[in-house]
């Protein structure tokens, strides 16, 4: 299972046409703060950030080969994923920092920030996140997304 995951775009649109045709995905995830509709933001899931404000689920969930995925947009304290975990989830996704990050955990838990698309905080490119799912491991690659810059 291939998912795109993105996140903080925070009104930018031209740059879902370009991706989604650039990177075939079995999902498209934004992890909030994008600033669009629904209907905008199709083919991606969306979950609400700090800044939407439309109607947008706090939480999302997906079945995947390796255990369920939870993405949210604010940053999961240990105790959320303690809690999630006793649920079946494995793999957690969150927004908000505009910060790329990356953890596996011995426990079998993966956790992953995508970065900004548009306004990235550590330094680096824009980036966005890709993730190849089977029932033994979550590969990642964090992916430049060059075409915003000057």
């Amino acid at each position: 299972m291939r998912i795109l995951v993105i996140s903080d775009t925070h009104g930018n649109t031209e740059f879902l046409p370009k991706l989604v045709e650039r990177e075939k995905a079995d999902l498209y995830l934004h992890a909030g703060d994008s600033g669009l509709t629904e209907r905008d933001l199709r083919p991606f899931h969306t979950v609400k950030g700090n800044c939407d404000y439309y109607k947008h689920d706090v939480n999302y969930t997906e079945y995947t080969p390796y255990g369920k995925l939870i993405m949210r947009h604010h940053p999961f304290t240990e105790s959320d994923i303690e809690r999630y975990k006793k649920m079946g989830y494995k793999i957690f996704i969150y927004g908000h920092t505009h910060q790329r990050h990356f953890e596996k955990r011995e426990d079998g838990i993966d956790i992953f920030n995508p970065g900004s698309l548009y306004y990235p905080r550590d330094g680096l490119y824009p980036c966005y996140l890709i993730l190849d799912i089977d029932e033994k491991e979550v590969k990642h690659e964090f992916r430049m997304y060059l075409d915003n810059v000057k």
